[in-house]
């Protein structure tokens, strides 16, 4: 989960076809998708565009993310077998960018008047958009996450300030308070059972990893010996919680905690890489994100249950990273097209 206040990216995830229809088709995991490796196909831009991002995936097999236009202004996307359609925005905006999707084909996100304001949008499975409240005075207010139930979390930043956010299912706002002592908060993730991730920043502006429960209640994650900061970026329905931790120095590790959050373990870079980051994990545990080169190169990697890291190919050469993982193992993010442009991706078994 990245949180960037100027770029698409999710939350830092936070500071984020015929056979692509087949690929695209959701279900539970078997051991094919499980053992198979993925696939990467570029998802289509709008018609004049050529950047793009995914960021979400469906039970269903829909994808979302952004795509540019003709116009140069980036939009909400979502692909239904491969077919990009724009989202479009909320009523005087120009931009936006879509995040989560759950099972009815409801998608979260944020639509944009660059230089002004981000606001948090939730379309319904008919594409209709409707503004989900920040706080009072907010400048920027995202949503990132949406279970099937249609709660979804995101931030809402006020001078400054990150807001950990949770909207009901009929879009009424509550703040998710940070650690006793904390300042901030933000929030990436929410699980079928209704459990937030995300981190809690103190007044130094430290970020911690914690989990909201469906109460309100917020707890604390192991930290990496020796590590300075860190965030959970997404739990699975199974409540197993993945993120990243930071050194001093701001080197990014993934981690995965146990489902009761008190041990952490850090996921293996590629070989002769030396940082990763994790953003995503389905129910069957197997977790994806990127590895990076000593170069800073980011490549897109997923990580067995076992903690067995793998590349995840592309057709460009540059960087790639992955942002989330479905049911059945399909993944997407973006990778970087020999242009120097981003490209939408999704691998699939």
């Amino acid at each position: 989960m990245r949180i960037e206040s100027g770029s698409p990216a999710r939350l830092p995830r936070f500071l984020g076809v015929a056979v692509l229809a087949a690929a695209l088709t959701t279900g539970a995991a078997t051991s094919a998708t499980a053992t198979t490796a993925p696939v990467g196909h570029e998802l289509a831009a709008l018609p004049g565009g050529t950047t793009g991002g995914a960021y979400g995936i469906g039970e269903r097999g829909v994808v979302v993310g952004y795509s540019s236009t003709a116009s140069g202004a980036n939009r909400a996307v979502r692909w239904d077998n491969g077919v990009p359609t724009d989202l479009g925005t909320l009523p005087g905006d120009t931009d936006s960018t879509a995040y989560g999707v759950n099972r009815a084909g409801t998608v979260i996100g944020r639509s944009v008047l660059p230089g002004t304001h981000n606001r948090a949008v939730r379309w319904d499975g008919a594409g209709r958009p409707t503004e989900l409240p920040g706080l009072p005075g907010a400048t920027i207010a995202r949503g990132y996450s949406i279970n099937d139930d249609g709660t979804a979390v995101g931030i809402s930043v006020v001078a400054g300030g990150y807001h950990a956010m949770r909207w009901s299912p009929t879009g009424q706002a509550a703040e998710l308070s940070p650690l006793p002592g904390d300042t901030g908060a933000a929030a990436g993730w929410v699980n079928a059972a209704g459990v937030v991730a995300g981190f809690s920043l103190t007044a130094e502006g430290v970020a911690r990893p914690v989990l909201w429960r469906p109460s309100g209640a917020v707890t604390r994650l192991a930290v990496v010996p020796g590590h300075s900061s860190g965030q959970s970026s997404a739990i699975s329905d199974a409540g197993l919680p993945v993120g990243n931790s930071y050194t001093p120095d701001g080197v990014s590790h993934a981690v995965r905690w146990s489902l009761d959050g008190r041990t952490v373990t850090e996921l293996p870079a590629l070989p002769g890489d030396v940082g990763t980051a994790a953003y995503g994990v389905n129910r069957d545990g197997w977790v994806v994100g990127w590895s990076s080169t000593p170069a800073g190169v980011h490549r897109a990697v997923r990580w067995s249950p076992a903690g067995v890291v793998s590349v995840l190919p592309s057709a460009g050469a540059g960087a790639a990273e992955a942002y989330a993982v479905g049911r059945n193992g399909a993944v997407v993010g973006f990778h970087t097209a020999a242009d120097g442009r981003t490209r939408a991706t999704l691998w699939a078994c």
